[in-house]
């Protein structure tokens, strides 16, 4: 709830100061102010787990690498990372799909105006928000704004279904391009 308070209060006055300086308009709830809070939360997800999967990578390859004559940063570059990646992948993807379903700080950042555009300091809206919206009150099945709300929910299921397909076939061709074997 902090990171709510934090993309309201904070980086959205901060975000139209800085365009207002630059020459740009900007409006306090905006699509830029949400991705700047959005993109700090995930950074712990990343980083935590990517350190995991790091630390997880055998210290006999390292050992056998160092025998090779490597280096500390040839054996980061050619046997850790490499062995890590999909790990590392896996851990930018669970963020990202963290960051897809979030739905108040792009309330409260970003607001709730349907809007298609490509300017990021215009207040916008995400699909969770408008199947929450859509899901609120007592309605019919058959009502049409029930129906658009599981007809967003297919898209957002279809868009995190592509999502997963890429990471699969991403940590796939590092498997075979490097010969891991699943740690």
């Amino acid at each position: 709830m902090c990171t709510v308070f934090f993309a309201a209060l904070t980086v959205a006055p901060f975000v139209v100061k800085v365009c207002n300086f630059v020459g740009l308009e900007a409006q306090y709830q905006n699509a830029l102010s949400s991705g700047i809070v959005m993109g700090i939360m995930i950074i712990p997800f990343i980083s935590s787990l990517s350190d995991d999967v790091i630390s997880s990578v055998p210290q006999s390859m390292r050992n056998g690498a160092y025998a090779l004559g490597m280096n500390q940063a040839e054996t980061i570059r050619f046997v850790v990372l490499p062995s890590a990646m999909p790990g590392i992948i896996a851990s930018i993807l669970l963020a990202v799909s963290r960051a897809l379903g979030e739905t108040m700080i792009v309330v409260m950042a970003a607001g709730l105006r349907p809007n298609l555009t490509l300017n990021p300091l215009e207040d916008m809206t995400t699909v969770t928000v408008k199947i929450v919206e859509a899901l609120t009150g007592d309605q019919e099945f058959n009502n049409p704004l029930t129906l658009s709300a599981f007809a967003l929910g297919l898209v957002l299921f279809v868009v995190t279904l592509v999502i997963n397909i890429i990471s699969v076939s991403t940590i796939r061709s590092f498997h075979r391009k490097y010969k891991v074997s699943t740690l």
